[in-house]
This record gives structure tokens, C-alpha cells and sequence, in this order.
């Protein structure tokens, strides 16, 4: 995440997200977050702030066949997030 964005963020978040930094050579600025309410809060608070965007990711489980360049929103164990 830029630097100056991150910066401005409230200490909670920035240490919220600092827990599930994304490697310096992708473009997620946080990756591997677990799929969880609290999780999805966070996210949120962040989305009021810098536009971001989620990805899910997950694998096929019995009686749901995942679509090779996505996983839907319920059937996802982790996201990752974006700048948008």
C-alpha cells in the first residue's frame, strides 16, 4: 500500500494490516486474510477511506466446483485486497 495512504490510516488499522502483508513484488497490498466477520469489518473501515478492492480465493469443496479464475464470496477461506 502506498506509504503516505498507509500513514494516514488509524494506528489500529495499520497494525491490522501489517499482520497480513502481501510480498513487495504483488499488487495486493494485503493477502491471506481469513474469511471471518471480523476480518470483513476491518476491510470495510478501510473501503471509507481508500478505495479497495477484494478477491477471494478458496478451492473446490464437495458440491461447489470452483471457477478457475475466481471463488465466490461464501465459499472463500481467505481474500486478498487491492487498490482499486
Amino acid at each position: 500500500m502506498d506509504s503516505f495512504i498507509k500513514f494516514c490510516l488509524p494506528l489500529e488499522l495499520q497494525n491490522w494490516l501489517n499482520k497480513y502483508k502481501a510480498p513487495g513484488y504483488e499488487y495486493a497490498f494485503a493477502k491471506d486474510i481469513p474469511n471471518t466477520v471480523d476480518n470483513h469489518k476491518m476491510t470495510n473501515r478501510i473501503a471509507k477511506l481508500v478505495p479497495i478492492r477484494r478477491k477471494y480465493r478458496g478451492k473446490s469443496r464437495y458440491g461447489y466446483t470452483r471457477p478457475g479464475a475466481f471463488c465466490h464470496k461464501e465459499f472463500a477461506d481467505r481474500f486478498a485486497l487491492y487498490h482499486r
